[in-house]
């Protein structure tokens, strides 16, 4: 079950914290000028919500398998956008139908946004093939099925793990509760300072930047660097 109003999955929680963490203890000195509160002790309450969060969620045999498969997974999609390179280089693209759509969702690495769009998407790469290096072609067209496949089943076993895992309980959903709104009390504050004087600074404290890190954390991630 994941049905929490969080705009990641319970077990990113920690990983996105730990980004905003970042940027807070950053800016901590233009936070605290503006609201006091914001000093080395919130710090400090932050680094253990997050500690805290990743020991619920991200610790343990059935963790370590999330977050595994999460950076398989990811991986496995870097493949796929490298694959759609090929597919530039290969295929009369002006042919497929919404191939700038299908570009845009592999780039976001929405997992079930791409298994909605690849089997019509290597449909029309088979009607599209061209007559010229078709062994080569082909592989990359069996590539990309092979990939889409493996995603299928990497979703169906996350799934799987997510909601056979004992974490439904009231300690769980109050501290992930806990850590989002602070959370989101960094993101405001940080909104409002930087929001005119500094939009580099400001997009750091937008959810959308926060789940792209998020993203780049699975697919670069070869340990746990949520520490």
């Amino acid at each position: 079950m994941e049905t929490i109003d969080f705009p990641f999955n319970f077990d990113e929680m920690p990983v996105a914290a730990k980004f905003l963490l970042d940027s807070y203890s950053r800016d901590m000195a233009d936070f605290h000028q503006v609201y006091p509160v914001f000093d080395e002790g919130f710090k400090s309450r932050l680094i253990e919500q997050i500690q805290l969060a990743k020991d619920y969620v991200c610790c343990g045999p059935e963790g370590v398998k999330i977050h595994n498969l999460r950076v398989e997974t990811y991986k496995r999609i870097e493949s796929l956008n490298m694959m759609i390179l090929k597919v530039q280089d290969n295929f009369p693209v002006a042919s497929i139908h919404e191939f700038d759509k299908v570009v845009e969702i592999i780039e976001k690495k929405d997992l079930s946004s791409i298994l909605e769009v690849i089997p019509n998407f290597v449909v029309q790469l088979e009607e599209n093939i061209p007559r010229q290096n078709a062994e080569v072609i082909q592989s990359i067209i069996d590539r990309i099925l092979s990939l889409s496949q493996i995603l299928y089943l990497d979703k169906i076993e996350l799934n799987r793990l997510l909601n056979s895992r004992g974490l439904l309980k009231e300690e769980v959903f109050r501290c992930l509760n806990h850590l989002w709104a602070t959370m989101q009390d960094i993101m405001e504050i940080g909104h409002d300072l930087y929001c005119d004087k500094d939009p580099m600074k400001c997009v750091e404290y937008e959810t959308n930047y926060l789940k792209m890190k998020v993203k780049t954390f699975w697919i670069h991630s070869d340990q746990d660097l949520v520490s």
